[in-house]
Formats: structure tokens, C-alpha cells, sequence
């Protein structure tokens, strides 16, 4: 089966043949080393779904025969206990630790050393904050058997709404529209985790043999599972006023401040308090809380921080609300419907209009906390409709999607030693 054929077959069914090929080893990287195949990049280990998703592609690549590494700057973050099982390489080890940009600038050199030395047959940069440094590290290797594969986790720059104002802002954002376009054509496969997003990646001059679409999914099971635990806070007891819950890292991305401008609206219509799940830097922590305090809602916020089971949470919230100005696909929305909570969403760019139906959720447009707040009031006067919720987060399952990534790696690793 050719590659182009293989890429058509993963977006129309995501599956892995059912009797894939056996895979040759010709890289091998010493004596009595076994060849890498798969090599998955990330900058770290960080609580975030491309990282969470770096490790369920790393799994399903070894799943599917293939010898998998996850590749990463830095060894740090939550879910450095997450890796049992996997190999990981770190690539700037020994190295003191600069902000995340200056660090991987920093590790180019190193990286490129790595892929000259270890020649895996793919490297798949797995999150839109390595693309730019895979290229240059991919390029400067000289190493051009080893196929680079970007995996387009964010929405484009120039889909996503202006993150501010004036001619320097213009200019950044011309920019990265430029970088992009750079970078993807540089790459010798880009997937999309959403149609939206592939469709935006086609208008700007990915070709369609070159392009993949693997929708991101969620593990039902497990997340069943995990929402049957406790959620060990008073504000979850039977009869308190009902949660308002958001999941997510707190940054101008995931758009907090409209959110708890929404919540303090909808606050004065009726009791609710407004849980927000998701660390970051404490200067955007302390911008919210004195935005909440201001508002007069401080007593009604818990910002919780890191959750190592969020869905005991979600699944006892009221209402989920997605107040993102830009996603690629979201998980921490199919994860909410997957607990049966409904959602309010933002209809930002990308991948969240084609998840969420009016049956188990409400869409409003970005930045706009008047319209968060009626919609958040309308859906709490609602039925809470679980099972609807269920049903839809199950079109979006994890078994397909890791299918997916095992089928699209085994063929690009095929191509490679062929």
C-alpha cells in the first residue's frame, strides 16, 4: 500500500491494517542497540493534552511493532510519572534550564546531533511549539532519510484572532503566518488533529498527499471511570449552589478573564460558584484573582491548580465552559461530554464547532462574556442530558485515533526502508 493511499485511508477510517507488515531495521545505532523507528518530540512533561497525547502516540507506534522513543528537552513536568514503559531521550540533559523559546533555540544543535547519531526512520514533532526548531535541527542533521512529520496541534496563526493590537502586533503575526508556511512546507508529512484545522492547512499550501487528518479522542473507560471518584471539596456536596467548571493552563490562550467576567455576570441571576482547573504563572494566576476580587466574585473562584483526576470534578459540575480564543482540537471538551457534563463553547478556531451538537452544548463567539453569560444561564435552566453528552463524546474515541497515528507511522516508517 503506498503512503498517499495509507493517508487517504486514515482520514476517511482511521485504522491500522489488520495485518500490517513486519518493519526492516536498517538504522541501526550500535551494537547491541535496537534501531529507533518512531522518534516523538515534545519540549517537556508538562500537564497538557499535547504532551498527554505525545505519550498515547509513543504507546500506539510500539503497539503497532515499531521501535518508539519520546524525544524531549527537558525531563520535567506532571506527567513525568506517565512514562512507564516508554523510552525517553533528553536531548538537552546536563544543560541549565532558560525559558522554554531561548531552551529549544538553545537545543537545535544537540537535537540535530541526535538525529545524525540515532537516524530514526520518522521523527514526529508532535506539538506546534517544537515545528520551528524540528525543521532547523532536521535540516541542520543533513540527515534526509529520517522523514520529519509535523503534527499540527494548534490552530494557524492566521485563523486564530489578533492577541493584540498596534503595528509591531501586525508585524509578529505577519510573521508567524510566514514561519508557518515555512515550516509546513519543509515537513515531509503534516496531520491535523481536526477537519477544520486540515481544511485551513490545505488554503495555505499543504498539499493533500502531504496532509493526514486524525481527530483527536479521549479514552472513554478510563474517564467513566476516573468521574466515579470523589471530588474532595465542599462545593461539590449535594444541595450546594451549582459548579461552573473550565480545565485548562492558565494563559491568554484558554481566556480566563472573559470567562470570569461571564461568571460574574450570570452570578447576579442566580448562586454559582466557578471552579477553573489548570496551572500557570503566577502572574496570570494573580491577574485573575484580582480580576475576580474586583468583580466581587472572589469568595465564588477556586482556582484548583493541577488535578491529577480532573473528571471527579467536571463530572459533578454543572456546566463545562471552553472560553478558548483558539484550540486545535480539545480534549478537555470531548472529556466534559464524556463525563455527561453539557458545555458552553467558544466558537474559536479549530476542531470545536465539529464536536459540540446543540444537544449537549452551546457555542458563542470569542471573547464575548455578555453572550457567555446568557448561554451559561440558559443551559444551567436546562435538563442536564448526560446520556447525550456520552453518546457524542463516544464518536471521538481514543482506540481510533491511536489506530490512526499506528497506521499513518507504520506506512511513513515502510516508505523510509523501502
Amino acid at each position: 500500500m503506498s503512503r498517499a493511499s495509507t493517508l487517504r485511508r486514515i482520514e476517511t477510517e482511521t485504522s491500522l491494517p489488520p495485518s500490517a507488515p513486519d518493519v526492516p531495521v536498517r538504522n541501526s545505532r550500535g551494537p547491541g542497540e535496537i534501531a529507533v523507528q518512531a522518534a516523538i518530540l515534545v519540549y517537556d512533561l508538562r500537564a497538557s493534552g499535547v504532551v498527554r497525547n505525545a505519550l498515547r502516540i509513543a504507546r500506539a507506534a510500539a503497539a503497532a511493532g515499531l521501535a518508539a522513543e519520546l524525544w524531549v528537552v527537558r525531563d520535567t513536568g506532571a506527567f513525568v510519572e506517565d512514562t512507564s514503559g516508554i523510552p525517553v531521550r533528553v536531548i538537552a540533559s546536563g544543560r541549565p534550564r532558560l525559558p522554554r523559546g531561548a531552551d529549544s533555540v538553545f537545543t537545535v544543535a544537540a537535537l540535530a546531533a541526535t538525529i545524525r547519531r540515532v537516524r530514526p526512520a520518522v521523527l514526529l514533532s508532535s506539538g506546534n511549539h517544537m515545528h520551528a526548531f524540528a525543521c532547523a535541527a532536521h535540516r541542520l542533521s543533513g540527515v534526509s532519510e529520517t522523514q520529519l512529520i509535523g503534527r499540527a496541534s494548534n490552530a494557524l496563526a492566521a485563523a486564530t484572532p489578533p492577541k493584540r493590537a498596534g503595528l509591531a502586533a501586525g508585524l509578529i503575526r505577519r510573521s508567524a503566518v510566514a514561519l508557518e508556511r515555512v515550516q509546513f512546507g519543509m515537513m515531509d508529512g503534516v496531520i491535523a488533529v481536526s477537519r477544520e484545522l486540515g481544511d485551513d492547512l490545505r488554503r495555505h499550501g499543504v498539499s493533500g498527499a502531504r496532509l493526514a487528518v486524525i481527530p483527536n479522542g479521549v479514552d472513554i473507560d478510563a474517564i467513566g471511570r476516573a468521574a466515579a471518584a470523589p471530588a474532595d471539596h465542599p462545593w461539590f456536596a449535594d444541595g450546594a449552589p451549582p459548579v461552573v467548571i473550565a480545565v485548562g493552563r492558565l494563559s491568554p490562550q484558554k481566556d480566563f478573564a472573559t470567562l470570569i467576567r461571564a461568571f460574574a455576570a450570570a452570578r447576579q441571576v442566580r448562586p454559582m460558584r466557578l471552579v477553573i482547573l489548570g496551572d500557570g504563572p503566577a502572574a496570570e494566576r494573580d491577574h485573575l484573582t484580582a480580576l475576580a476580587e474586583a468583580l466581587g466574585i472572589g469568595g465564588d473562584l477556586w482556582l484548583a491548580g493541577f488535578q491529577a483526576n480532573p473528571h471527579a470534578f467536571v463530572a459533578r459540575a454543572a456546566l463545562s465552559v471552553l472560553s478558548s480564543r483558539w484550540e486545535g482540537a480539545s480534549n478537555v471538551l470531548i472529556e466534559a461530554l464524556a463525563c455527561g457534563t453539557p458545555v458552553v463553547a467558544t466558537a474559536c478556531p479549530t476542531g470545536v464547532r465539529e464536536v459540540l451538537t446543540e444537544a449537549c452544548g452551546s457555542l458563542v463567539p470569542v471573547g464575548d462574556d455578555a453572550a457567555m453569560a446568557r448561554a451559561m444561564l440558559a443551559r444551567l435552566s436546562m435538563p442536564r442530558g448526560a446520556a447525550a453528552c456520552r453518546a457524542r463524546a463516544a464518536d471521538f474515541s481514543l482506540r481510533t485515533m491511536m489506530d490512526g497515528y499506528a497506521a499513518y507511522l507504520h506506512a511513513a516508517v515502510l516508505e523510509r526502508v523501502q
